[in-house]
């Protein structure tokens, strides 16, 4: 009997094991960076000089050689972990919010995480005349993605009062 006890104690210990790990492979991190890139004038940066904010050292390379703009101010990140076909919503700056939606994890050696990633902009209406502005949503852009997993793609984004919005999404399974 106390065999028989202690056989089922270590057969649902490997189940809940087994139910934690399967529930940790159907997750994925992502994270949105968020930047605004300018182009300032000679009298304010020397020519030829680009500043990149320190936080966003890991992508200055990147940036440089995708991008023609000569300041790169960091704006702030946001990260979660969601289950695969579960939509995240990432809050970004100046009325924009992300949507992504990891759909499906390539498991063939390549390890590419595919995701659905809709850019939203809360389009206001009605403050400019003194009223109290009503809102809507605007899809900016709409796209699917497949990154290496661990990889990062840069999004060239639409203009912010800062110049324009570029987001940096990565995505770790």
């Amino acid at each position: 009997m106390r065999h028989t006890a202690i056989a089922s104690t270590v057969v649902l210990v490997l189940a809940l094991l087994c139910a934690t790990a399967q529930a940790a492979a159907d997750e994925v991190t992502i994270q949105v960076t968020s930047i605004a890139a300018a182009t300032l004038s000679d009298e304010q940066i020397e020519s030829g000089d680009v500043r990149v904010d320190e936080e966003l050292s890991g992508y200055a390379q990147k940036l440089r050689a995708l991008f023609a703009y000569n300041r790169y101010a960091f704006l702030g990140d946001v990260r979660t972990r969601t289950d695969f076909g579960t939509t995240a919503v990432f809050q970004l700056p100046e009325h924009f919010a992300m949507e992504i939606e990891p759909t499906r994890f390539e498991p063939d050696g390549s390890g590419r995480i595919e995701m659905m990633v809709t850019l939203i902009r809360d389009v206001r209406t009605g403050e400019h005349r003194g009223e109290r502005g009503r809102s809507h949503d605007e899809i900016v852009l709409r796209t699917k993605i497949r990154l290496e997993n661990g990889g990062t793609v840069l999004l060239g984004g639409p203009p912010i009062s800062g110049g324009v919005l570029i987001l940096a999404l990565s995505a770790r399974r």
